[in-house]
């Protein structure tokens, strides 16, 4: 591949595969992920809450079931959906032959002029079944145990290494290889059916923490004629009864310039983990908040700390968001139309990675007012354009081989240090070894929350031998910084 810029990204690929490549697959009508508008219903039928017809007993389709990692999107099993409930005690680990296509040949997640992952010509590639458990939903259990319902997952085995680039499309196959028991009693004998969850308006996937989003809302200024497209993820606690009465915090996620361009709201929470690992569950129960990201038509800053004015048009959204006037939820959702967000001004956070992060640190500069602290994970800015951030509070995470963000921070420390900032810059150099398996952190956190002690309201940490994209996959799973943000709070 050859050398690009940072900021050169566009958007990889999100247009999905239509209809099954081959006659006789079981084709399941589903919304092409990277389309669909807003946070779904749960109306039966299936994820994408669309009332269809039954096949007759047995398989009604198949779901691929994906988690947004710092590689990419990932396929962590299959759901095959059946018309009634089926008994676990009938299930075995070789119940179904289960396959993932792979990614089209030149696919790179959140790379330039990358190809669509779903244009593949390859067969699947056979997925070893780690854990099977039914399900009232398609989606993974934390517990891998049976509940009553009528989806059957099949779970495969996950990198614990988070950051391991995708090889993934999402279309997926399987076949039922051994007779299936109803919970009435009745036998689903095996078949040589191929089922695929390719349809002609894309592939049915499910995506853990992405599906509550809200996609493709639009902020405008009818005076200026100037609008931003953006995301939102609306917390539990907001959708619950009298959820609107309560203030919640607000984190401005801004991506990378892989997914401007052509891409989709879609990308902006597919294609690296930096908006949507905050609407996690595990994230959203220790921290729960609003996320918005915006989506840009081109590239925000450059490397000539140039900008465009969807930078301001960003800030303009956050505004909005502070006026407590935002009452856009899914109106056809009746637990959240006609609501009227708050949000907590003493706690609003920026974060972003690479364009993200310089344009967190532009607008953290710029209205130094409204942020209480910001996670920004390989950016940088001019120094003289920044000298406001002295009297922020800013975590700053970069590696070692990333001799562009690296070098300009460095040159920003006497600068802050000049204007009354208390900076801390340790020498040691951190090991991203210690980042996964995620459940596993505690030297890390030992290491991280020691130099966020030492008092400085700026912090520069370094982990050694990462690069630039390296820091995408990686720095956003360190808890302690995750902590650490929301701690921060405005006087």
């Amino acid at each position: 591949m050859s050398e690009v810029s940072r900021r050169d990204f566009v958007a990889a690929g999100a247009v999905l595969a239509g209809a099954a490549s081959a006659a006789g697959l079981g084709v399941q009508e589903a919304r092409a992920q990277g389309g669909f508008q807003a946070a779904t219903s749960a109306v039966p039928g299936g994820p994408d809450g669309l009332a269809r017809e039954k096949r007759g007993p047995g398989i009604q389709g198949i779901h691929a079931i994906c988690e947004v990692t710092g590689g990419g999107e990932k396929v962590y099993g299959i759901a095959a959906e059946y018309d009634v409930d089926i008994d676990p005690a009938s299930l075995t680990l070789d119940t179904y032959g289960a396959g993932v296509f792979p990614a089209a040949k030149g696919f790179v997640a959140g790379m330039p002029q990358s190809t669509d992952k779903n244009a593949t010509t390859a067969r699947a590639a056979a997925r070893t079944v780690a854990a099977i458990y039914t399900n009232a939903e398609p989606g993974l259990r934390p517990d891998r145990k049976s509940v009553a319902g009528r989806y059957v997952v099949a779970e495969f085995q996950h990198d614990f290494d988070l950051s391991i680039p995708t090889t993934d499309s999402d279309k997926v196959s399987l076949t039922q290889n051994r007779a299936v028991k109803t919970v009435a009693g009745a036998v689903y004998a095996a078949s040589s059916t191929v089922w695929s969850n390719a349809g002609q308006r894309g592939n049915s996937v499910v995506i853990r923490g992405v599906d509550a989003w809200e996609q493709s809302h639009w902020w405008w200024d009818d005076t200026r004629s100037a609008g931003l497209e953006y995301s939102i993820y609306l917390p539990k606690g907001f959708l619950q009864p009298g959820g609107e009465n309560r203030a919640y915090p607000l984190v401005l996620a801004v991506t990378h310039s892989g997914t401007s361009y052509d891409g989709t709201c879609a990308q902006t929470l597919t294609e690296q983990c930096i908006a949507s690992i905050w609407s996690l569950p595990e994230e959203q129960e220790h921290h729960e908040c609003v996320v918005i990201t915006p989506r840009y038509e081109r590239t925000t800053m450059n490397d000539y700390w140039e900008h465009t004015y969807d930078v301001e048009n960003t800030y303009r959204l956050v505004e909005k968001l502070l006026s407590n006037t935002w009452n856009y939820g899914n109106p056809n959702l009746p637990d959240r139309a006609d609501k009227v967000l708050k949000i907590d001004p003493k706690r609003v956070y920026c974060t972003g990675w690479s364009m993200g992060a310089m344009t967190s640190l532009w607008l953290m500069a710029k209205h130094p007012e409204t942020f209480a602290g910001g996670l920004i994970i390989a950016g940088q800015q001019r120094p003289s354009d920044v000298v406001s951030l002295a009297h922020q509070n800013v975590l700053i995470i970069t590696g070692t081989e990333d001799n562009k963000a690296t070098a300009w921070n460095e040159k920003c420390l006497p600068v802050w240090e000049q204007a009354g900032a208390k900076v801390t810059r340790p020498t040691e150099r951190l090991d991203p070894a210690l980042i996964f398996p995620v459940s596993d952190q505690d030297k890390l956190t030992a290491q991280v929350d020691g130099h966020l002690a030492k008092g400085g309201n700026i912090t520069f940490l370094t982990f050694q031998s990462v690069d630039h994209m390296g820091s995408a996959r990686k720095f956003f799973y360190i808890k302690a910084a995750r902590n650490w943000l929301f701690r921060q709070t405005k006087a």
